[in-house]
């Protein structure tokens, strides 16, 4: 049996690192975005393009929207018809899957929350749906989700909450990578062996953490050893209030999320949520 045709209506950074390993997971797919010659990335891989939603919706069988909240809303009313029946994968902060049930009553909504690291295989997706969902939809949602990397069923209510995290999360750890770069080079070290240093050293923590029951805190015991090098380390990190650094930085995050998300439901809730179809 051919794979379903995927479209993917807003294909800018995020929407084309969605685009990228559906396409090599064997989907058929179409992206579309206002102007195409920014595209030819995805024209090179083989990648249906466009600028006309309409169209990429019409041959789709799954349509995945990457835009921001207010242009999600305007698609989906007018594209209203052309999308029912058919699965509508939504990676939208702030639109909650009620108001999007209310857009397309007779579509199959997922929420999902994902990042650009898609475009490798290696995110962490979270989702939610309604009980509308059958397993038998959400089963073909996993397995999109699965081109994406690792991926997690959740409670709605904790996709704003972790936004911060599973979305944005690989930024910290860029800038910690960037701090043991720059530590680096202060002690003397070449640029590009600092950054391999660091690089290895994160992906050797993400290992330790995927196969090791431990708590964070066990593994970290594992590298101290009594007056060594590690132990300086934490020491200074420690007396730097780092770990409240994070944590104040990812609460303000939260709370961000949580804020648009408010504001954009009263926008939502003054709109008129009726078919707006294009002529």
């Amino acid at each position: 049996m051919s794979k379903k045709t995927i479209g993917v209506i807003g294909a800018g950074k995020m929407g084309s690192a969605l685009a990228i390993p559906l396409k090599n997971r064997g989907y058929d797919v179409i992206a579309t975005r206002r102007s195409v010659k920014k595209m030819k990335e995805l024209s090179d891989l083989g990648i249906e393009i466009t600028s006309n939603n309409r169209s990429a919706v019409q041959k789709s069988d799954v349509v995945i929207f990457s835009l921001k909240p207010g242009d999600t809303v305007e698609q989906m009313q007018k594209l209203r018809s052309e999308l029912e029946g058919k699965m509508v994968i939504s990676i939208c902060a702030s639109l909650p899957i009620s108001k999007m049930e209310a857009l397309l009553p007779n579509s199959t909504i997922i929420r999902t929350m994902t990042n650009v690291a898609s475009k490798y295989g290696s995110a962490f997706t979270i989702y939610s749906i309604s009980k509308k969902v059958s397993q038998k939809k959400e089963e073909e949602a996993q397995e999109i989700l699965d081109c994406f990397g690792t991926f997690e069923k959740i409670e709605e209510k904790y996709m704003d909450p972790l936004t911060p995290i599973s979305g944005s999360g690989p930024a910290y750890l860029f800038t910690v990578m960037e701090s043991m770069v720059y530590a680096g080079l202060k002690v003397g070290v070449p640029r590009d062996l600092a950054l391999r240093a660091s690089h290895q050293a994160v992906l050797a923590s993400a290992k330790l953490v995927e196969d090791s029951d431990a708590t964070l805190s066990e593994l970290r015991e594992t590298f101290i050893t009594p007056g060594g090098v590690t132990i300086e380390a934490l020491y200074e990190l420690e007396n730097s209030g780092i770990k409240a650094a994070f944590m104040k930085a990812i609460e303000a995050a939260s709370d961000k999320a949580k804020k648009s998300s408010e504001e954009f439901m009263e926008k939502m809730d003054g709109m008129d949520l009726e078919i707006e179809e294009e002529n």
